[in-house]
């Protein structure tokens, strides 16, 4: 498309050129020419002038959006664009105007409802499929991501989104799982998270006109491939644990959701035990920490977290779910002071039992860790003989030499004791051991040897914290969710005490409540896409 051959001994002398192209210098007689002219000066000198990260393009980008001839002529402009991206076949001269029709889409999202036509919907797919290795694949993926996410396909454009392309997606997150440039994995994943809201919106739309609803095919891929996705799984957490946007979120928990309510067990089963845990923090530090201005994502999180605990492997974890009172704490102070009584008062009993448990087992462990004596050739010194007592609970207990000390480890009732008057170079260290030199019998060799009595720290200073936050203000939504959460899980706790005892195996769970009356609580302000909503329900 270009008329003209240019040459530039400077950088300069290339800006200079480009701004006017756009103040209007040259022949064209429409603003179309005219920007088809501004795109022909990039594609020639793209290696000349342009770095290879992309700044320089995205800066010239932008020197196009801020002109005078695009703010007026922006419609114009764009389908000039479009039209030229649909028709270009030359990978230098499609790598600049998929560049600018992505950052327009970037600056504004009108844009992304103008270029939104089967023929560039469909150019981009084949570029995805073909086009592997190229530059253009991810450029591709991601212009795709963005006309996806504001606005709902129609019909005969979801057609093109089929199980072949979702299942060669998925295959390229596994290839690219140890790339240096993680841009093209987290690219396709999300790509595949906006396929996943485009398919909820078509079959509400499908429910709502109460027409044959089809199943999802993003579902029906993972259930096709078990065991084959696990980057998918792997990132799509790893996503959620660094994701600062709330839409980005909001993808994640829907696709979550789904996954966690399928009646196919494969799907609840999705994710490896590491990665339930890791969402398991996740799920409880967003609740702790979200603003109240995100209450919306609260709802989600609270949406997912009752299928996560009651219908994932971790209802099969042993001795006890992983992070149980911290679950127990963050539900109990965002159920608020209106929570059902009953739950409360079974929040209560589960938070003190586990406290107890935990500090049965510090003492146990407490215990356990005896004070020892360890000595070097005892046999062979000629010290003094050992004889030194300790007293616990009025009993005392000695050791000396005329007992000839069977053993370097002394009784468990023995207590840290204290040095005898006049006792030698007896000195405290720093790790809490008392060191006694000198006090067993010289041998004939006159070697020394150092006798050390280690004391762990008291079992109180080892004991977990208690520490509770007092309740916050909830809404009445939140609270609900909180209540059907509660049931839902201590349901499926006592499913399982009352499996583990007809087994004839210790139970994993102490209490139980009842089913919630509200158990379809419906989104009040769920992520959308376009001005579509999507609840999770």
């Amino acid at each position: 498309m270009a008329f003209f051959t240019y040459t530039f001994e400077s950088p300069a002398q290339f800006y200079a050129e480009l701004q006017d192209q756009l103040d209007g210098g040259g022949f064209h007689d429409s603003p179309e020419s005219q920007v088809n002219a501004f795109i022909s000066l990039l594609v020639q000198h793209q290696d000349d002038f342009l770095d290879a990260s992309g700044q320089d393009l995205e800066n010239c980008c932008y020197r196009l959006f801020d002109s005078e001839m695009f703010q007026n002529n922006t419609l114009a402009i764009i389908s000039a664009i479009l039209d030229r991206a649909i028709e270009g076949q030359e990978e230098r001269d499609m790598w600049i105007t998929y560049q600018i029709l992505l950052h327009a889409g970037k600056d504004n999202q009108k844009v992304n409802h103008w270029i939104l036509k089967s023929e560039f919907f469909a150019k981009l797919k084949y570029q995805i499929l073909e086009m592997d290795g190229s530059r253009l694949q991810p450029l591709a993926v991601d212009l795709l991501f963005e006309i996806c996410r504001v606005q709902s396909l129609k019909p005969h454009d979801l057609a093109l989104v089929d199980e072949d392309l979702l299942h060669y997606l998925l295959d390229l997150v596994e290839r690219t799982r140890t790339d240096a440039d993680e841009g093209l994995n987290y690219g396709v994943i999300k790509l595949l998270l906006t396929f996943n809201e485009q398919y909820m919106l078509h079959m509400a739309a499908c429910r709502a006109a109460r027409q044959y609803t089809p199943s999802n095919p993003l579902l029906s891929a993972l259930s096709d491939r078990p065991g084959a996705s696990c980057t998918f799984g792997e990132n799509l957490i790893f996503m959620l644990n660094r994701a600062e946007e709330s839409a980005l979120q909001m993808l994640i928990l829907k696709l979550l959701y789904l996954l966690f309510t399928s009646p196919q067990q494969t799907l609840n089963d999705f994710f490896y035990t590491n990665d339930l845990h890791v969402l398991v923090d996740v799920v409880i530090r967003e609740l702790w920490n979200l603003p109240e201005e995100e209450e919306p994502l609260r709802h989600a999180y609270l949406r997912v977290m009752g299928p996560l605990l009651s219908n994932t492997g971790l209802k099969r974890e042993q001795p006890a779910m992983y992070k149980r009172v911290e679950i127990i704490r963050v539900l109990s102070e965002l159920g608020g002071d209106n929570l059902d009584d009953d739950l409360r008062m079974q929040l209560w009993e589960q938070e003190q039992l586990e406290l107890m448990q935990q500090q049965e087992i510090h003492s146990r462990l407490w215990s356990e860790k005896t004070m020892r004596l360890t000595y070097r050739d005892r046999q062979s010194s000629n010290s003094p003989a050992l004889k030194f007592a300790s007293t616990r609970q009025g009993s005392n207990t000695s050791t000396s030499s005329s007992t000839a000390c069977p053993s370097p480890v002394l009784s468990s009732n023995v207590q840290q004791p204290q040095p005898t008057r006049g006792a030698p170079n007896s000195t405290g260290s720093s790790s809490g051991s008392l060191v006694l030199e000198n006090v067993l019998p010289h041998s004939n060799n006159n070697s020394s040897t150092d006798l050390h009595i280690h004391v762990s720290g008291s079992p109180t200073s080892s004991r977990p914290q208690t520490t509770r936050r007092d309740s916050r203000p909830t809404s009445p939504t939140t609270q609900r969710l909180v209540e059907r959460v509660l049931r839902e899980w201590l349901e499926q706790e006592l499913k399982n005490t009352t499996a583990s005892a007809n087994a004839g195996s210790p139970p994993t769970s102490r209490t139980a409540g009842g089913r919630s009356s509200d158990d379809d609580v419906v989104a009040d302000s769920p992520a959308s896409v376009g001005d579509q909503r999507i609840a999770i329900t």
